[in-house]
This record gives C-alpha cells, sequence and structure tokens, in this order.
C-alpha cells in the first residue's frame, strides 16, 4: 500500500491506471490523430499553427497533469474509472479546488485543448476530426457514467458543485 495524502492507495491499481491511461490518450489517439493528418492541410500560415498548436497543447497538459495530482493528493483516488468499472482507486473526498473550481472534468478539458493543440501542430482539419469525437463522446461518458457515481458517493456536495461550476469548459471570468 501507498500512504499518501493521509489516505492508502493501491499502488499497484494506480499504476495499472496510469498505464492504461498513457498509453490510450497520450500513444493511441495522438497516433490516430497522426495518421488521419495527412489529408485536408489546414490554409492557415505554419508559423501560427505551430505557436498556437505549442501553446495549447502545453495549456493542455498543464490542466491533464495539474488535475491528476490533485485527484491523488487531495481526492485520494486515481482517474481509473471507465464504464463505471474501478481500475483503482475512486476518489474518497470531492475535490473543488486547483483546476476542478475552473471545471468539473479538468482533465478532460486539459485533454481536448491538447489534441486541437495536437491538431494544430499536424495542420491538419482531418486531425481535428479526433478531439471533436473524443469530446463528444466523453461528454455523453461523464453524465451517464461519471456523474451518476459522483452523486452517489457525494450526495448535496456534489450538486452545490453541479451548480456552481460549468461541466467542461470554463467561465471567464468577469
Amino acid at each position: 500500500m501507498l500512504l499518501y495524502g493521509g489516505g492508502d492507495l493501491c499502488l499497484a491499481g494506480i499504476i495499472f491506471g496510469y498505464f492504461v491511461g498513457i498509453l490510450l490518450f497520450l500513444i493511441i489517439i495522438p497516433g490516430a490523430m497522426y495518421g488521419v493528418a495527412v489529408n485536408f492541410v489546414m490554409p492557415i500560415n505554419l508559423l501560427v499553427c505551430c505557436v498556437l498548436g505549442v501553446l495549447l497543447a502545453v495549456l493542455g497538459m498543464v490542466f491533464m497533469i495539474w488535475s491528476n495530482v490533485d485527484m491523488v493528493r487531495i481526492g485520494r483516488g486515481c482517474p481509473t474509472d471507465g464504464f463505471n468499472i474501478a481500475l483503482g482507486e475512486r476518489t474518497k473526498k470531492l475535490i473543488v479546488s486547483g483546476p476542478y473550481r475552473y471545471t468539473r472534468n479538468p482533465m478532460l478539458f486539459g485533454t481536448f485543448v491538447f489534441y486541437v493543440g495536437l491538431a494544430l501542430l499536424f495542420n491538419s482539419y482531418s486531425a481535428l476530426v479526433v478531439p471533436i469525437v473524443f469530446i463528444s463522446y466523453m461528454v455523453w461518458h461523464v453524465k451517464k457514467f461519471e456523474e451518476p457515481r459522483l452523486y452517489n458517493d457525494f450526495k448535496d456536495e456534489y450538486i452545490r458543485y453541479k451548480n456552481t461550476t460549468p461541466l467542461l469548459f470554463p467561465k471567464l471570468k468577469k
């Protein structure tokens, strides 16, 4: 057992969950984007695509890493849940601070922004299809599986959080 942040987490579950996540979200999906990127080149200046692509990819990675760190540190769990099946430890505490104060799904937001940045780096409209399909599917998945689980785990605390924090895209402060 790994003692971290005051709670016990199964080290094997954390390693397995992150292995699956890294393989899927940082290798397989970007590889598919690269594979389809050969068609439909964007009629945008390549330098603009590269600069904007790097900025978005870095912003996306910041949200992905920051939310993962807070999930382990504050939530005392890991993002290893798919179709309501836990591959690792589920969070024990609802996280409403850090990146979670901007969006209820900062990992998903970060991944989407990262993929859009990659599509710009690939300078390809066809590569943009992947993040659009990805985000459409993941929003359905979150509503179907994650939100009911979070409600069951955290009840009124989750309802208050849900009513004050956007699902995916952060609101700009006025």
